[in-house]
């Protein structure tokens, strides 16, 4: 499903108007239909129903004036509290207006908070839209307030108070149960915590021309179920081990074993007919004993637990046999570690993921990307990405979007950033992530994201495509996860097991 930022959202209403001849009278109309068209299918078991609508001065509260027109045509009871005298709304929005005012809608302009909360079934948002960014005025917060108290409420385009470029939300934002957005979704709306104050959205066609795709800026798209569907395809018949996807794993130090061996199980949950995991040989017993259906390869360390650059043959010397390579869960922070990490990127040729501390040789050195010859997914968390970026964690956050577009100016691979939720870019393209939860803010998590995600590529999918089936499957096994029983209780082995049960949806 395709998403716009606030910025092309304007950029669309421009162009249907400016090289396409469609005015903002009409859209606007359309808008207003397609609200109260929702607005009465959410109403239909409940008789003579009570509507308010708070209106803001611009083209969101356009909307809400003219589906409280329309409404009132169909009988509905409609009561319009405009935040702004008549004479101050004006454009598109003033044609809606006086259009309710002759057809004798009850409209109050610019007054207090009513004293006594009215008996209205449904409160219909249309105040902020998707200009909006910063801290929502003083004199507005309370009516926002007010709206967020009342049973149900729908917004109009946005849930006022919510950024449609980063979707950061002001603390007072509307809480929506359902969100009628005008043509597209906007980005916004799947980034928390716009996502969680935009509760059910519903995009509806208003009449824009089919020119999305010559809009500017990256473009994004909300990563669904039915884009999986046309992805994952049910196993061939006759496939086997040696065919079905084969992964060299660099993964695991002294203390942190246990990431060797979750990134190689869900490795081999995900699919991949044969692992090898290479493993300091001082720790490969408890490799061998952790990851009973994989091979290991013992990398001589001289009791010390972690990898160095003395292992760069013994490693290479498997290249060859892999279709994708892992490199980088629980490697550790000796800088001889790093040191065979920056050696090796450079020389294989076969696709990677890189993550974790495999990403460390690339810090403050971003040029180094530039020297790896193969196809490369690389998947960091904030505090990782602002390493790599040198954009402060706090940035990142406030703008996430626009922070995937200054690090992709640069960047020849493919970004899996992990975020709530995740994010995938590459050239000029961007996917968000429609599962998980916060559950998976726990140790490990990402390990078995950087397995799977090896393990679909090394089963013949793109970068880009393993990238999408590992952020979506892995999310929604947490989702599943915590349904049966808490996203506080979740621990990232639960997910192996869960795996084969998300994958069984692809398999018919």
């Amino acid at each position: 499903m395709r998403v716009l930022t606030g910025k092309q959202a304007k950029q669309l209403d421009r162009l249907a108007m400016e090289n396409h001849g469609i005015s903002g009278e009409i859209l606007m109309g359309n808008g207003g239909q397609k609200l109260a068209e929702f607005i009465r299918s959410n109403l239909m078991d409940i008789h003579n129903p009570n509507i308010g609508i708070v209106c803001g001065k611009g083209n969101n509260g356009g909307d809400g004036f003219a589906a409280g027109h329309i409404l009132n045509k169909w009988g509905f009871r409609i009561t319009i509290y405009s935040l702004v005298h008549h004479d101050e709304i004006t454009g598109d929005a003033k044609i809606f207006s006086d259009q309710c005012e002759k057809n004798g809608l009850s409209i109050i302009y610019n007054t207090d908070i009513p004293t006594s909360k009215p008996d209205f079934d449904l409160m219909v948002d249309a105040v902020l839209g998707t200009g909006f960014s910063g801290i929502i005025r003083d004199n507005t917060v309370p009516w926002i307030q007010w709206m967020n108290d009342f049973k149900q409420t729908i917004s109009a385009d946005i849930p006022s108070g919510v950024n449609a470029e980063t979707g950061t939300a002001d603390i007072h934002a509307v809480n929506a149960d359902h969100t009628v957005s005008m043509g597209y979704p906007k980005l916004g709306m799947s980034i928390e915590p716009g996502r969680s104050h935009s509760g059910h959205i519903h995009s509806v066609d208003i009449g824009f021309p089919e020119i999305v795709d010559e809009l500017d800026g990256r473009s994004w798209t909300v990563i669904s179920h039915e884009d999986i569907q046309t992805i994952l395809r049910p196993m061939e018949k006759s496939t086997h081990k040696h065919v079905q996807g084969k992964v060299l794993f660099l993964a695991g130090s002294i203390g942190m074993t246990g990431a060797a061996y979750l990134t190689t199980m869900a490795g081999l949950r995900s699919g991949s007919g044969l692992t090898i995991t290479c493993a300091p040989a001082s720790l490969n017993a408890i490799y061998e004993e952790k990851i009973t259906e994989g091979m290991t390869l013992p990398c001589e360390d001289n009791e010390m637990g972690c990898f160095t650059e003395s292992n760069y043959d013994t490693i290479m010397k498997w290249v060859d046999w892999c279709d994708a390579i892992a490199i980088g869960p629980g490697l550790g922070q000796d800088d001889r570690t790093s040191a065979l990490v920056k050696t090796l990127v450079k020389t294989i040729d076969k696709p990677m993921v890189i993550d974790a501390d495999g990403l460390r040789p690339f810090y403050n050195c971003p040029e180094l990307f530039q020297e790896i010859q193969s196809e490369f997914v690389i998947t960091p968390h904030v505090g990782e990405l602002s390493q790599l970026s040198g954009i402060s964690s706090e940035l990142i956050t406030n703008d996430f979007p626009g922070s995937i577009d200054k690090f992709m100016s640069n960047f020849p691979g493919v970004l899996v950033a992990k975020f709530a939720p995740s994010f995938v870019a590459w050239n000029g393209q961007g996917a968000v992530n429609s599962t998980g939860n916060p559950g998976l803010a726990t140790a490990g998590t990402g390990d078995v994201l950087t397995g799977m995600i090896a393990s679909f590529i090394a089963q013949g999918f793109s970068t880009v495509e393993a990238a999408k089936v590992g952020i979506y499957t892995h999310g929604k096994a947490a989702d599943q996860l915590a349904i049966k029983s808490s996203q506080r209780g979740l621990i990232a082995s639960d997910l192996l097991n869960q795996l084969g049960t998300v994958l069984r949806d692809y398999e018919s």
